[in-house]
């Protein structure tokens, strides 16, 4: 079916096609005002839909309608009205546009929540592993310096001794200056695998010079392990092959 258009109204204004072609529409508000929602939707322009088939013209230019969209989607909005009749009826076009401005707001909230995400990660990421806060750069003697990066070398422990007037044993826990991965040592009982204290992560050339016990022993000598965990200096998370430390504690009054 074609329709043509019709001027019925003086307060009308241009809205140009996709051809860039000139056509006089009434705005929606002056449109509700005449009409009181009354009128006759005959079809819809402008937003591509579903082709119903029919034309408008006015003599020299002619535009490809679509049905009437029941609901008009949320990035879109009605920017006016086309006054047309089809020789029996008078009715209306649609002009069904984009919103630029709902798509622009789409775009802000977009970007700040990109934004927020960035400056969460940034805030939260973990820059390394949580380094044991009592760690100090520690001199190592000729024997405790590791020559071989394919190797982890493990310090050696015999005696250790600890007075219970402080609980604290005098003894550093040594991560080899040249291993390529941090240490965490963890003391226990070798015969009931009770833990006595656990270190953070310790760098390679870095030693906890003295550790305390978390618990009081009774005074005499325990079989002690210290077991020794190994974590890849490039990715903290990544476990390497560790080791076990046999050695005896001596506890004082």
């Amino acid at each position: 079916m074609e329709y043509r258009y019709e001027e019925r109204d003086r307060g009308l204004r241009i809205w140009k096609d996709r051809k860039r072609q000139k056509w006089n529409c009434i705005d929606k508000d002056r449109f509700m005002k005449l009409t009181k929602g009354k009128a006759v939707i005959v079809a819809d322009t402008g937003v591509r839909g579903k082709e119903s088939g029919d034309r408008l013209t006015d003599g020299d230019h002619s535009l490809p309608l679509y049905m009437t969209r029941q609901k008009i989607g949320f990035f879109q909005k009605i920017t006016g009205y086309i006054p047309c009749t089809d020789g029996e009826t008078q009715g209306y076009v649609r002009v069904v546009e984009r919103s630029a401005g709902k798509i622009a707001a789409l775009l802000v909230l977009l970007a700040a929540l990109v934004a927020g995400g960035i400056l969460l990660y940034l805030n939260t990421r973990e820059e390394g592993p949580e380094l044991d806060k009592a760690a100090i750069s520690y001199e190592m003697p000729d024997t405790m310096v590791n020559t071989d990066p394919e190797s982890i070398a493990l310090p050696g422990y015999s005696v250790l001794t600890v007075s219970n007037s402080d609980g604290v044993v005098h003894a550093p826990l040594i991560n080899p200056e040249g291993n390529t991965c941090y240490f965490v040592y963890t003391v226990k009982l070798a015969d009931t695998g009770e833990e006595l204290y656990k270190s953070g992560y310790i760098e390679p050339g870095s030693a906890v010079p003295e550790f305390e016990l978390n618990q009081e022993l009774e005074a005499g000598e325990y079989d002690i392990l210290l077991e020794v965990e190994a974590w890849d200096i490039g990715d903290y998370t990544q476990a390497l092959n560790g080791g076990s430390i046999e050695a005896r504690l001596t506890v004082e009054d």
